[in-house]
């Protein structure tokens, strides 16, 4: 390779496969420089900044970084290496943990990185580490996961514990309430009351007992069978799904 100087007036022809372009963000205090390209192929929102014309985003073009708010650097990082990683055929996005997938989760959403979205899904819904099913409910609801919302909400409407006050708050009470009203089972017994009466057969005096089956409903611990029953009709047709 010659050693030789390149003049700055030189007009070069691009080769757009090798020829990286590059985007600066600013999160919190720190600046992150990445290549544009992962960006774009991957998210519709990034995709669709970058396709505005040069004029109308100086911040995306030029030196100026693009400031993100909202985001904290460590959710941004996460992002980021779960893209990157994923990009370069490497394993390491195997390496983040828990909350950095929540991080990815997150921002996917919000971005629309389908691939990256479907990636922490698919981490965080692992059998070896199953989530309880109220943080799977309001994750399903944050983040509009279908396909959590169903099979989480099964589990709830089957299991003998009440919906608690502070699930409520996490789910919203108005989906709690939901919840209770397919899972309230009301027992129907029946007992038999006795009437003492009283009458004449001619001119002795008698004393009776009269016995009626009377239905009531009870309320009482759920029935064990209740854990085999499938509300999932009732689940689809109270939440809409």
């Amino acid at each position: 390779m010659s050693d030789s100087t390149v003049s700055n007036n030189t007009s070069y022809s691009k080769p757009l496969e090798f020829y990286t372009h590059t985007v600066t963000f600013l999160v919190e205090d720190c600046p992150f420089r990445t290549p544009r390209e992962p960006l774009e192929a991957e998210s519709t929102v990034f995709r669709d900044t970058f396709l505005l014309p040069q004029g109308e985003s100086k911040r995306v073009y030029g030196r100026s970084p693009v400031v993100l708010r909202g985001v904290s650097k460590k959710e941004f990082e996460s992002l980021l290496r779960a893209l990157m990683y994923r990009r370069h055929g490497t394993n390491k996005g195997s390496d983040l943990d828990y909350d950095q997938w929540m991080s990815v989760l997150k921002l996917s959403t919000t971005w629309e990185f389908t691939g990256l979205r479907n990636a922490a899904i698919e981490y965080l819904d692992c059998p070896l580490r199953p989530l309880d099913p109220i943080t799977k409910v309001e994750l399903a609801l944050q983040y509009n996961i279908q396909e959590w919302l169903l099979s989480a909400l099964l589990v709830l409407a089957r299991r003998s514990a009440p919906i608690s006050i502070e699930e409520g708050r996490r789910i919203g009470f108005e989906n709690a309430l939901k919840l209770a009203s397919v899972r309230e089972k009301l027992r129907l017994e029946t007992a038999v009351e006795e009437f003492p009466y009283i009458y004449h057969d001619g001119g002795s005096t008698r004393h009776a007992i009269h016995q009626c089956n009377i239905g009531y409903v009870a309320l009482g611990d759920r029935d064990k069978d209740a854990e085999n029953l499938d509300y999932t009709p009732f689940i689809r047709k109270v939440f809409g799904l």
